[in-house]
């Protein structure tokens, strides 16, 4: 078997048997590797509070859960528009997102179960449209033994591998929605099965947040829609509920949505799916200008989850400061840059191209 390695556009390819390109590629990783540890190492060293990763991460997460009260708070007593709660609140929680993947990982509280579970419940409380972490632990973690491969469940749960159909934008915008949609319209047997499973992963604060979501958008559709002058045939219980749903929509449910898509857009385009067979393989790194309007309500996790796939065990916030050594070695070692063809591409890795910096 053959395999082509571009390490200049003006230099020609050249061939390497597949022993040769399997040993090229674990020492390009072993070097990315040794400069996030180094460049980790050298910001604990500089600051040595940062070693105080349980006090940091539980500061983070009362910061982000006061931050999400005082918003509803102001939203309610009519200090702030509408918009500006959601935009606040979305910031806050892709914080608490970052955690939930730290957490997932064991990097808070791994001695203090209690304090542990208790942050894992505090940031699904929080984002209420989202998997139930304990779930998603099993999903993450297959995921880095199988990531860019029809395995990777996590992954294709966000549309990775999709063609950018109708199908594909929902599933974005709306994982839950969109995966039942894709499991009905699928071949595969057990539908009803497969369909209560999905719905027992978000269970109860996702299927709640899908109900009021809705409930939310058909009532003031119908509401706009309504010739001007007559009034819906409402009930009294449904005006009752709206006077809940509206406020929740506000403070905790339209953040999750604008959050969610943010991050999903990013990380299905940032992760690659098909003809991955490395860890070099199953990412780039997208830190273009163009991105920062996603990157914003995602934590620029586009500009730094690769990192954490060639070494797992760094806090988020670390990865932020060791991210300008992480990427002047990744792009020496062929992580590709803002690849746009990944959309052409359906998100596989580019074919007979080692480098796309």
């Amino acid at each position: 078997m053959e395999h082509t390695v571009r390490t200049d556009s003006r230099q020609p390819i050249i061939a390497m048997d597949t022993h040769q390109t399997a040993s090229n590629e674990q020492e390009r990783i072993a070097q990315i590797r040794m400069a996030i540890r180094e460049s980790g190492d050298e910001w604990r060293n500089r600051m040595p509070w940062l070693r105080h990763t349980n006090t940091i991460g539980f500061g983070i997460f009362m910061l982000s859960i006061s931050l999400i009260l005082l918003s509803g708070w102001a939203y309610l007593g009519g200090h702030i528009h509408a918009l500006s709660c959601i935009i606040l609140v979305a910031l806050a929680s892709s914080l608490l997102h970052e955690l939930e993947h730290d957490l997932i990982h064991w990097q808070y509280f791994k001695n203090n179960k209690a304090m542990h579970h208790l942050m894992m419940l505090g940031v699904w409380v929080c984002r209420p449209g989202t998997i139930n972490p304990w779930i998603r632990r099993h999903l993450h973690l297959l995921h880095h033994k199988s990531s860019g491969t029809p395995a990777d469940l996590e992954e294709r749960g966000i549309g990775n591998g999709m063609r950018y159909s109708p199908l594909r934008w929902l599933v974005m915008i709306d994982p839950l929605v969109g995966n039942l949609v894709k499991i009905i319209r699928g071949d595969k047997q057990n539908k009803a099965r497969r369909c209560l499973r999905l719905i027992f992963a978000y269970f109860p604060f996702g299927v709640l947040s899908i109900l009021a979501w809705y409930t939310f958008l058909i009532f003031h559709l119908v509401n706009l829609l309504t010739p001007v002058g007559t009034l819906p045939g409402w009930g009294p219980e449904i005006i009752a509920a709206m006077e809940i749903i509206n406020p929740l929509v506000v403070i905790l449910i339209a953040p999750h949505y604008l959050r969610s898509f943010c991050l999903i857009m990013i990380s299905s385009s940032m992760h690659y799916y098909g003809n991955v067979d490395s860890l070099l393989k199953q990412t780039q790194v997208l830190n273009a200008w163009y991105w920062w309007p996603l990157q914003l309500f995602c934590f620029n996790f586009g500009s730094t989850h690769a990192i954490h796939h060639f070494v797992v065990g760094e806090p988020f916030y670390i990865r932020q400061l060791s991210a300008r050594k992480a990427h002047r070695a990744m792009k020496i070692h062929g992580v590709p840059f803002n690849d746009l063809g990944t959309f052409e591409r359906a998100n596989a890795y580019p074919q007979n191209e080692a480098n796309q910096a």
